[in-house]
């Protein structure tokens, strides 16, 4: 399910010629067309559900001008689509567009997007990792939504046709009621299919494991978090804070730019040419080729991921939409940290009595402030160094700059993509989003109990 490209359609050259005829001097501006496909499958306790579909095609111009902007968007991705978005913006900016075009532009030839599959075909293998990881329904409730999500999308500025690629990604969100005890299911993957049902019967076998029997903690703790939870830890911890939102909203760590932070050694990048996560593209939606940018190097604060609002010509290629309606802004897209040399019984033991989280389902973090809070969906009580008995659901809550005083050099030599690392929302917009980091140890994060 890794992102590819995609082939050019035969009015590109024309959609290019329609884009820089759109802009007046001054301006900045490109189209976007995308092609989403989404199927889902409703799963119980008593098998799967008859799938449903939904397909998308559509096409938006944007116009930058100082830091004032206009989007128009349209349903549909061919030619007719976009010249439609042009007069209309063209329309609301008292411009006159050049729509001038040739034979060829009226050539209705859609993007490549991912091989479809047929519905049948799909079900059998999420059927099997649901028989696998649930063999004795008796005394589990279970409700999931499984998802293959296709999308494919293309950035035409004023001088070329930059397909972002397209990619195929396996999604299942829901609740496990075991017991008496509810546990939330945020799984993705954007392996090859054989791979991403491999990893979701394994999600869901976490999922299912026995009712929590120790009392959620509280107060200060030491935690070892496994690989998947330190990867969704990053993410809320440091890639939110450092999202350029511009200077009069600067995060705490934008504030603090070049300061050391984290450990001597620490590196963090945001990595959307890993085509392995579920996070990566090409180019980003506004037509800037795809690279990784240092957040943390050396254990100081050494970069903002950033787009054309806010970097102008200097973005470094993370101006991300959740849809063609919607604006592109600054996000991430796949949180990488590199590896250490300790293995997680070396972890246990530096960590003594504590928590060893393996699964967060969720969280959010303040950039401004600097604070965040990690939902904690799985796991166990450390004592003396050894692993002991799995404890409830509980929160994590910190703020940034003492999180990273806090955690140790030592990491662990696995850095696997994360599984609970789901889309991330933020102000309304969904994107998807991976990571891939070693397992760590934090000392002094607070841990509240749920209700």
């Amino acid at each position: 399910m890794n992102r590819g490209g995609a082939d050019v359609p035969e009015d590109a050259e024309d959609a290019v010629r329609l884009v820089a005829g759109m802009l007046r001097r001054g301006e900045s501006g490109e189209a976007m067309r995308e092609h989403r496909r989404v199927t889902s499958w409703s799963a119980s306790e008593a098998g799967l559900l008859s799938p449903a579909a939904h397909e998308e095609r559509g096409t938006a111009v944007r116009i930058r001008r100082g830091g004032a902007s206009l989007l128009v968007a349209r349903a549909g991705d061919g030619p007719a689509a976009l010249r439609e978005a042009i007069r209309e913006a063209a329309r609301r900016g008292g411009t006159s567009p050049f729509l001038k075009s040739s034979a060829r532009g009226a050539a209705r030839v859609r993007e490549a997007t991912p091989e479809p599959r047929q519905d049948d075909e799909l079900a059998a293998p999420i059927a099997a990792a649901l028989a696998h990881a649930l063999p004795d329904p008796r005394g589990v409730s279970l409700s999931l939504t499984v998802s293959l999500v296709s999308v494919s999308r293309a950035v035409v500025t004023p001088r070329a046709y930059l397909p972002c690629g397209a990619a195929l990604r396996l999604e299942a969100t829901g609740r496990v009621v075991r017991g008496g005890a509810l546990r939330h299911v945020a799984f993705q993957s954007s392996l090859s299919l054989p791979g991403a049902f491999a990893a979701l019967e394994i999600a869901l076998k976490e999922a299912l494991r026995p009712a929590p029997r120790v009392a959620a903690p509280s107060g200060e703790v030491d935690v070892v978090l496994s690989p998947s939870a330190s990867a969704v830890f990053w993410h809320e911890a440091v890639g939110h804070p450092l999202e350029a939102e511009g200077a009069d909203r600067a995060s705490v760590l934008a504030r603090v730019q070049g300061a050391l932070v984290g450990p001597p050694r620490f590196e963090l990048l945001d990595d959307p040419t890993r085509i392995d996560l579920p996070g990566a593209y090409l180019v980003d939606d506004e037509g800037v080729a795809a690279r990784a940018t240092a957040l943390v190097k050396d254990g100081r604060v050494a970069g903002l991921l950033t787009d054309r609002r806010t970097a102008g010509a200097d973005s470094n290629g993370h101006g991300r939409a959740s849809d063609y309606r919607r604006p592109p802004r600054p996000r991430m897209s796949n949180l990488v940290v590199p590896p250490g040399d300790a293995t997680l019984e070396e972890l246990l033991e530096r960590c003594g009595d504590g928590i060893h989280v393996r699964e967060i389902s969720g969280g959010s973090a303040d950039p401004e402030s600097g604070r965040f809070v990690l939902l904690v969906e799985s796991a166990d009580a450390i004592r003396k160094g050894r692993l002991s008995a799995p404890i409830a659901r509980f929160a994590l809550v910190g703020d940034v700059l003492s999180a990273l005083r806090n955690v140790e050099d030592a990491r662990g030599r696995d850095a696997s993509p994360a599984s609970g690392l789901a889309v991330c929302v933020k102000s309304g917009d969904p994107l998807p989003v991976g990571g891939a980091a070693p397992a760590m140890l934090v000392r002094g994060l607070e841990a509240r109990g749920l209700k």
